[in-house]
Order: structure tokens, then C-alpha cells, then sequence
């Protein structure tokens, strides 16, 4: 990989993500692109104004108001600690300052990107919206893998592919495995998450084929019951994992996020979560 981007709220950075985002750099030997989204208010704005007994219009330049004034410093302050920590830990950087609407920079940038690294609750109106918003946006309209970034970063020794049997988990399996190589070594686990929880032999050897050319250790197991609880049960019992699933909002991802557990996942946020779709 050699564009990784992270989205970043200019005015609190979440220095986990970011931690997390240049372990990911390190690891893949990629630079990092930090995206500074501002959510500057528009250029100008007619106002009302009364003087002399007469009433007329003025326009009112938004970089002159004061909130806009800390924004843009707070925005600056918050680049240079980026930078200063990048350098730290030995990572090659990038700036993009996006000042306008969040979710459509956003969206436009991952068209340029390998992957983009995101927090889960980017722009929350509160710590009950998880995921935020515009999270939820990126997920459904990302024109390349987003990975959610854990609360807590840390190095990932194993890989949990979510497979439904459907095109889009399959895909999902090859796009991390073509971005991440340097993980070959990890133990990984196929988590058969269909509602009937059963590998076909056929199945299964298929996809081992295929997963024995890139990774060494290979697991298989069946999740039974109601797929979304068990696989959020298998996740909370794991650390140091990455999970990798495919296309948000088909099939059962469909309903992914609207389950209380999934809610309380994304809150707890102990494991990275790699997204992406056809």
C-alpha cells in the first residue's frame, strides 16, 4: 500500500487514530495523508443592519467572525502536533485542509486513496451516535477500503475475515490481503457468518486454495445463532485482531449497525474494522 489517508476533525483530533494510523504507515512502508476537515462556515452571509433610521443589507465575511478565527488557529495548532508526531515515529506525511462540507471532502478524497482510516465517532453530535453520521456516509459511498480505527492502538497479530458466502465478503478478503502482505505471518480465522453457519466442503476449499498462496495459518469456524451477536460475541473475546468484512448496507452488514450490539461494538471499539465493497 501506498496511499494510506485518516480523517481527522481539525478541531480535537482523535490521537489514538492517528496513533493507530501511523502503525499502519510503518508497517506498509506508506506515508500518510492526514485529511483536516474543518467544517468552515460558507464564504459569506447576507446580514440585516440598521443605521441612521434606514435599514439595508450587509455582507458578512465568514472568515471575519470569531469562531471561524479559532477554527482556523485551532486547525493549524493541531497540523503542526500531526507533523511533529509523524516525524516522531519515523512516517512520511501529508496535509490536505478541507474547509468545506465534511462528508462530501471526505467521499472525494477516498477516490485518490488505497484505504482511509477513520474513528468511529467523526463528528458526533454526541457519544450515543456511534457511528457518527458522517461515518456511516463514508462507509456507504467510500470509493475505497475505510478502516475504523480502535480505541486503543495496538499491533494486530491475527485477522478475522467475516465470510457470508456472498461475492462481497470474498472481496473483501482479497482487497486486505492485496493492501496488507506484510501480514502474512498472522494467524488468520474465517468466520462463516451466514445464517445457516455451515461451510460447504466446497467452500471451504475453495477459499483455502486461495488463502494458502498468501497466509500460512488458517483457521475455519462456524458462527451459530443469529449471526450479528455471535460474530460481536467472538469479537469482544478478542484483542490484537483485525476484523475485515465486505460491502456495508447489503445483506446481513444491512442491519450490521442497527443491532444494539453492533451499537455497543462500535462504542467499545476494541478491534480495527476493515470495510469495503464491489
Amino acid at each position: 500500500m501506498k496511499k494510506l489517508m485518516i480523517a481527522i476533525e481539525a478541531e480535537k483530533p482523535d490521537q489514538q487514530s492517528i496513533a493507530f494510523g501511523c502503525y499502519l504507515a510503518k508497517l506498509t512502508r506508506s506515508g500518510l495523508t492526514g485529511i483536516f476537515l474543518e467544517n468552515l462556515p460558507a464564504e459569506s452571509a447576507p446580514g440585516v443592519k440598521f443605521a441612521y433610521g434606514s435599514v439595508f443589507v450587509e455582507t458578512i465575511n465568514s472568515l471575519d467572525l470569531p469562531e471561524t478565527d479559532f477554527k482556523l488557529k485551532a486547525g493549524s495548532e493541531n497540523i503542526r502536533k500531526f507533523k511533529a508526531f509523524c516525524e516522531e515515529q519515523g512516517v512520511a506525511y501529508q496535509i490536505h485542509r478541507d474547509q468545506s462540507v465534511p462528508e462530501e471532502e471526505l467521499i472525494a478524497e477516498s477516490r485518490y486513496a488505497d484505504a482511509i482510516i477513520t474513528r468511529p465517532g467523526l463528528f458526533a453530535s454526541s457519544e450515543l451516535e456511534m457511528p457518527a453520521g458522517l461515518v456511516r456516509e463514508l462507509l456507504a459511498k467510500s470509493e475505497c477500503p475505510v478502516i475504523i480505527a480502535p480505541h486503543h492502538a495496538g499491533p494486530i497479530n491475527k485477522i478475522l475475515f467475516a465470510y457470508d458466502g456472498n461475492a462481497s465478503s470474498v472481496f473483501a478478503i482479497k482487497q486486505f490481503t492485496y493492501l496488507f502482505p506484510e501480514l502474512r505471518n498472522c494467524e488468520i480465522t474465517v468466520l462463516q457468518a451466514d445464517k445457516e453457519a455451515v461451510f460447504s466442503e466446497a467452500q471451504k476449499e475453495k477459499l483455502y486454495e486461495y488463502l494458502k498462496e498468501h497466509y500460512s495459518q488458517i483457521n475455519f469456524k462456524d458462527l451459530h445463532g443469529k449471526p450479528n451477536d455471535e460474530l460481536f460475541d467472538y469479537m469482544l473475546r478478542e484483542a490484537n485482531a483485525c476484523l475485515v468484512m465486505g460491502a456495508f448496507g447489503r445483506n446481513w452488514l444491512s442491519s450490521l449497525f442497527k443491532a444494539s450490539t453492533a451499537e455497543l461494538l462500535i462504542k467499545i471499539n476494541n478491534l480495527p474494522i476493515f470495510i469495503t465493497h464491489r
